[in-house]
């Protein structure tokens, strides 16, 4: 497609990336003699020429339009769950962020090109939480630099502001004291198999409510990661946090032992109740209704409760079983590459800054090696 636009240019169709075609139109405000460059998108050359045609044979309203942060803001929501297919519970906090933050803070009829540092300087500092802000940061960062690729603003503003810091408390981790008093207060219970699997595994929270009887190879001692649940609106099911984290991930002796231990066990309350367990079955069970599986808020409230019962650290958290697995296997040696694709996370750097604990046991061995090298080319 080529041709004239209204302002005599010529009209140069480009692919984006997005897959959507991308051309302009020159619009001449019929009260002010004004020229409008406008940007048409179509995921097909047809339909670009039927949206330049539109926009050429369009009312006053049409070339007095102009793009507000509110609603461009909207539309980039939009994109992101169609194009990008976001997770309901990312599209939900970007949504949250809008209403709660964002939106309070700039006029609604504000045109996006007239959004400057100064105000979202101020509208990050009202937030209070750390997390939060920098959430808000990067959320903006995206909607500013989507609305300079469409040409709507020549600068992004938010490369005018510091990115905000936030320090992320780092999780305790469950010591072999701490387990065993765990163990001991939940002995008999689903708990106790569901912790004694965290233990040996080290799968997220989401990944272990997740886990059906099929992911199970008892032969092979194996499990298979690849669903998570979620919290959106509802708690729902849905894919893994990243393709790093779709794996396979083996099982000790003991691991696979505890499954089938838990399997029989649950078969036989199932029975009971006139039900019998299929693999297509969850492994872990909601206390209210053991046909449905365990939600995530079960599992949060449940270990909350155990960590004011047993006076346990503030900072400890089921969360925390993750990294206890990733150091237990870092104090056996075990390579960073090895634990990072265990854990499912996409760098091994990531792996060892975040997950990876100094502990005493760290330093065992180091002094021996270093009398040895002494030995050897000391003088």
């Amino acid at each position: 497609m080529s041709g004239k636009n209204a302002g005599g240019g010529t009209l140069m169709p480009t692919k984006r990336k997005d897959g959507r075609y991308q051309s302009s139109v020159t619009l001449e405000n019929p009260l002010t003699g004004e020229k409008i460059k406008k940007y048409v998108y179509g995921y097909s050359l047809k339909e670009l020429e039927a949206e330049r045609q539109r926009l050429l044979k369009g009312s006053i309203a049409d070339y007095l339009c102009v793009e507000t942060f509110h609603r461009f803001a909207e539309d980039f929501i939009t994109m992101k769950r169609r194009e990008d297919k976001l997770e309901e519970s990312t599209l939900i906090s970007y949504q949250g962020f809008l209403e709660r933050h964002i939106f309070p803070c700039i006029p609604e009829n504000m045109r996006i090109a007239d959004v400057k540092p100064a105000l979202l300087k101020d509208l990050l500092a009202k937030i209070t939480g750390d997390r939060t802000r920098q959430a808000v940061y990067i959320l903006l960062n995206s909607i500013f630099k989507a609305a300079k690729f469409e040409q709507l603003i020549e600068n992004n503003p938010m490369e005018f502001i510091h990115k905000p810091k936030h320090k992320a408390t780092p999780a305790a981790i469950v010591t072999p004291e701490i387990y065993h008093t765990l163990l001991d207060a939940i002995q008999g219970t689903q708990a106790e198999h569901l912790f004694k699997f965290a233990w040996d595994t080290g799968l997220r929270r989401g990944e272990i409510v997740a886990l059906r009887w099929s992911d199970f190879d008892a032969e092979r001692s194996t499990i298979k990661v690849s669903k998570a649940r979620k919290m959106g609106a509802h708690e729902y099911e849905g894919a893994t946090k990243s393709a790093y984290s779709l794996r396979t991930v083996t099982l000790s002796t003991a691991a696979t032992k505890n499954l089938i231990t838990w399997k029989k066990l649950l078969s036989e309350k199932l029975l009971a109740k006139g039900i019998r367990l299929t693999d297509d079955d969850y492994i872990f069970r909601s206390y209210r209704n053991i046909k449905q599986p365990m939600t995530l808020t079960a599992l949060t409230h449940l270990f909350a409760d155990l960590k004011t019962q047993l006076n346990l650290p503030q900072n400890l958290r089921f969360h925390s079983f993750r990294h206890t697995h990733a150091t237990l296997l870092a104090e056996q040696e075990v390579s960073a590459k090895k634990i990072q694709v265990r854990l499912g996370h996409a760098t091994a750097a990531f792996t060892m800054d975040r997950y990876v604990h100094n502990t005493e046991k760290m330093q065992d061995g180091i002094s021996q090696t270093m009398d040895e090298i002494a030995e050897k080319y000391g003088r």
